[in-house]
């Protein structure tokens, strides 16, 4: 009896560890695919990286709310190492903006960043990022 309620335990963990490492579908996206023409599938991710330095108080942002995409995340991670007892901050460090997107339903839009100071306003919109996407 516990020979096969560990042979089930087992497999049971197997089977969550397989699905959870399933790599999602997505289409991944930097500076350098600005303007480019996206052909996504309904469900299937985009996933735009940004350098981003928000100490400046310049941060990345959804102009408007993009129609058949919805935002799953926006996160930001440092370019500076972990701040440890034995090595000083780095004040100003910048690092990179994550935005992830899920296509919703079938259509066309356009994805559009924009890097400022919301603040400030428009007017202090110092770069943009968009993309024409094709939903299917």
């Amino acid at each position: 009896m516990r020979l096969l309620l560990l042979i089930v335990t087992l497999s049971l963990v197997a089977c969550a560890s397989t699905k959870s490492n399933m790599p999602e579908q997505a289409v991944v996206l930097t500076k350098q695919d600005k303007d480019k023409m996206l052909n996504v599938a309904v469900g299937e991710n985009v996933v735009i990286t940004l350098d981003e330095n928000p100490t400046t108080g310049y941060v990345w942002a959804v102009d408007g709310q993009p129609e058949l995409l919805v935002l799953q995340s926006s996160d930001y991670v440092s370019d500076a190492p972990p701040h440890k007892p034995d090595r000083p901050m780095i004040v100003g460090a910048g690092g990179k903006r994550t935005f992830t997107f899920m296509a919703q339903k079938s259509g066309t839009t356009t994805l559009k960043l924009k890097h400022w100071r919301s603040w400030e306003g428009d007017s202090s919109i110092v770069d943009t990022f968009s993309v024409p996407v094709l939903v299917r």
